[in-house]
């Protein structure tokens, strides 16, 4: 079975498969090798993922893979960029009565709630940055980090007064901490339920008790 077609987010890496160093590149090559090591990871996990193996799952040769890559962090680092959602501009209409709907729904589409094997992605990396140095220098984390901007904006937005700098970041880090907690500590997808729970006894009550 193909994991990755039960996935949804592979649509976001098929409109933006990057250009990358040496030859010109065939973005179907590109993508097939994406592909393959996302596939990897989610069933194996990171640490067991190979530049032969992800070879092997692309049908291409190893030594294409180390034109366009320097090794598997760099690879695997690729793919989890165009793994993420896009980032987008705060909705400032729905700042105000359906803020609540607003942010469980932007953190759902972070997180990828209802696609298990982004999950397991985000999981195997979220354990594996710690011990890989190299992986850690090639993320640099922006490509997980960047989305909570939305969260941010949302809030201060919402709030309508400007927040000092460490206050609004403790407000928007609540959500995506807790849920990162859940996934590393029990290893199950994250419901949807759990991301409502969050919001409403969380994150609302901090927005109110900052508004005052």
């Amino acid at each position: 079975m193909d994991i990755i077609n039960k996935s949804d987010f592979i649509e976001n890496v098929e409109g933006k498969v990057p250009g990358k160093i040496g030859r010109p590149v065939d973005k179907l090559r590109d993508l097939a090798i994406l592909r393959a090591a996302l596939e990897l990871v989610a069933e194996n996990g990171y640490d067991s993922v190979t530049m032969d193996s992800i070879a092997l799952r692309a049908h291409a040769g190893k030594a294409t893979l180390y034109r366009r890559w320097k090794s598997k962090p760099y690879l695997i680092a690729e793919a989890i960029r165009f793994m993420m959602p896009c980032e987008q501009k705060v909705d400032t209409e729905r700042c105000g009565d359906k803020l609540r709907d607003y942010l469980c729904e932007s953190l759902s589409i972070y997180f990828g709630i209802r696609d298990e094997v982004r999950q397991k992605v985000m999981l195997s990396i979220a354990t594996a940055i710690n011990r890989d140095k190299l992986l850690a220098e090639a993320l640099h984390l922006d490509c997980i980090t960047n989305q909570t901007f939305i969260f941010s904006d949302a809030i201060e937005c919402t709030i309508n007064k400007k927040l000092e700098k460490q206050q609004l970041k403790l407000l928007t880090d609540v959500g995506p901490a807790l849920l990162f907690y859940q996934l590393i500590i029990t290893g199950e997808p994250i419901k949807m339920k759990y991301v409502e729970h969050i919001v409403d006894h969380l994150i609302i009550p901090l927005i109110e008790l900052n508004k005052k």
